[in-house]
């Protein structure tokens, strides 16, 4: 055998060998695309369908608020009745002991008490208002700093992609060197 023919069929079976790997290479790099692809249309669907749920999040908040508020006046409505009661109570045997001329009676002015329950009912009122507004808002500041903190994570993934990315060109670019300057 001659060193041409011997150098063909070094370069023939060199081929095939190649044209094998290549297409096994473009296999591989298909299943991977393909894979990525699958992630990426996954993570779309589930962000969509987070996104449709939005309006039920916020209406569930809505009612939660509102179901808050209605409390809040239901307690002040009981209270003010029941302080009602007590009044019409105490002023009944102010009025039965008024004509036995008893002026310790005389210190307890039903209108004054009911004025001081009506300030105190509107402060307790307007204390648990304050007190749900600002669980609300620091519920709103919660999810503004959740946010951020998404964005910024985000920012830092696509930073370190980047950084993975050049790295391993920059050694693909040197492996290329290195083979090309190989006899």
């Amino acid at each position: 055998m001659s060193a041409k023919e011997n150098t063909t069929k070094f370069n023939n079976t060199n081929t095939h060998f190649n044209e094998r790997t290549n297409n096994t290479l473009n296999q591989q790099q298909d299943a991977i695309n393909k894979t990525l692809d699958n992630t990426l249309n996954n993570v779309k669907r589930t962000t969509d369908e987070a996104t449709r749920e939005i309006p039920r999040y916020t209406q569930r908040i809505a009612e939660y608020q509102e179901k808050t508020i209605q409390t809040i006046r239901d307690i002040a409505s009981d209270y003010i009745e029941a302080q009602k009661q007590v009044i019409a109570s105490f002023q009944s045997q102010v009025d039965r002991n008024s004509g036995n001329n008893n002026g310790v009676w005389d210190w307890f002015n039903p209108q004054k008490i009911a004025e001081n329950h009506a300030v105190m009912v509107n402060n307790f009122t307007s204390y648990l208002l304050n007190t749900s507004n600002l669980i609300n808002n620091a519920l709103s500041s919660n999810m503004r700093v959740y946010n951020t903190a998404l964005e910024q994570t985000r920012d830092n993934l696509k930073a370190c992609a980047k950084t993975n990315t050049n790295f391993i060109q920059s050694v693909n670019s040197q492996n290329k060197e290195v083979n090309s300057s190989s006899p």
